[in-house]
């Protein structure tokens, strides 16, 4: 039996995110309710009740995948429903990607930190997972030199996440370029997880690794940028249609579909995702602000391990702290507060906040939070 390290963000939420009163911790945008969805549309969500349940589209609906292949065309690459695979959130996307392609005997290069999911999961299936750090002299985002010195023979794909979660940085289009370009040269696969994609709040957007490359393999959900999380629904996009023939064909083997509520619920938000990303990007800047605000009030005791740039989640580095898993649960505990330690992303000494949540429990948690940290961290 193959071996599953445990997955420390989804434990430690877990375990505390019913019992506080402010969630800094949450990572999706503020989750919309249908009433709210109605308001921002002008158009309330009505379900067809002839509709029977189903099973539905096995690979989602025809309509359903048509709008997330217009969210990942451009004027030079222009997708169909068949470069998409509707799956049960992006965390089904990722791991469908890496039981299709990571095995014994595959060198995989992972950026980090990232979301675990995306090193652990190949690492379960047997392949050599090689971390690539992400440093603050290359902007948080892939060193070229430094993917290069790592690529070996047996290396099969390269795992990036953008924008990134915890950091928020962002990975350009022309650093993309670069990166595709090596990876074509080595005959290597690209998968990126873009599920905070297209939050470029503070950045200009990227285009995403599926225009770029005729076999980048990308992952997305209906849970960060539209506000619902609830739905469970995600997808793997890629201009490479035997690739996802084979994810599908695995897929088979788990969850067969996702809920033919959901997807018809993700078929109205996306059909209005103008106005949800606008209220979204809104959120995101006015809540940026506050952070930054409170960082500059703070007198050093928080800083940004990077300023974020895109995606609803930033890396606060705590000042003179070393265990931040203890210290985030006696937040949870003690204080009401949620935030994720940084031990969770291999990177101590540092809280993740999710800025995406309520404007008043982000300035209350904040509060809070700097409470905490003087009395248990007395000068």
């Amino acid at each position: 039996m193959p071996f599953q390290e445990d997955f420390l963000i989804e434990q430690f939420m877990d375990r505390h995110e019913k019992d506080v009163k402010y969630n800094m911790g949450e990572t999706c945008c503020h989750s919309l309710n249908l009433n709210e969805l109605s308001e921002l549309t002008g158009e309330k969500f009505e379900l067809d009740q002839n509709v029977r349940l189903t099973y539905g589209s096995i690979w989602g609906t025809q309509s359903l995948r048509d709008l997330v292949a217009k969210i990942h065309s451009n004027g030079e690459v222009q997708l169909t429903a068949e470069n998409v695979l509707i799956t049960n959130g992006a965390i089904g996307a990722n791991f469908l990607v890496h039981y299709t392609l990571a095995g014994p005997g595959d060198h995989i290069i992972c950026v980090d930190p990232t979301y675990q999911q995306l090193s652990s999961v190949p690492n379960m299936f047997g392949a050599d997972v090689e971390l690539l750090h992400l440093d603050a002299e290359d902007g948080y985002t892939p060193s070229i030199e430094k993917l290069r010195r790592k690529v070996k023979n047996n290396t099969k794909y390269i795992v990036l996440n953008n924008p990134n979660n915890p950091l928020g940085s962002v990975i350009s289009t022309e650093k993309l370029t670069e990166i595709i370009e090596l990876a074509e040269e080595n005959k290597i696969l690209i998968v990126c997880d873009e599920v905070y994609s297209p939050l470029f709040h503070s950045s200009k957007q990227p285009k995403s690794l599926c225009q770029l490359s005729a076999q980048g393999i990308v992952t997305g959900s209906m849970s960060k940028a539209y506000s619902a999380a609830g739905l469970r629904l995600g997808w793997i996009v890629s201009q490479d249609k035997e690739l996802l023939r084979q994810a599908a064909s695995r897929r088979d083997f788990n969850t067969i579909s996702v809920s033919i509520i959901d997807d018809h619920v993700s078929q109205y938000i996306l059909k209005h995702r103008d106005v949800v990303l606008k209220r979204n990007f809104d959120l995101c800047r006015k809540n940026l602000t506050i952070m930054k605000d409170f960082i500059r009030s703070s007198n050093g005791k928080f800083s940004f391990v990077h300023e974020p740039e895109g995606g609803s989640v930033c890396l606060l580095r705590v000042e003179g702290v070393e265990n931040t898993n203890s210290f985030a649960t006696k937040l949870a505990t003690e204080f009401k507060v949620l935030c994720a330690p940084g031990e969770c992303f291999g990177v101590p000494g540092t809280l993740r906040i999710g800025y995406g949540n309520p404007t008043e429990d982000l300035i209350e948690g904040l509060k809070l939070l700097e409470l905490a940290y003087d009395i248990m961290f007395p000068a």
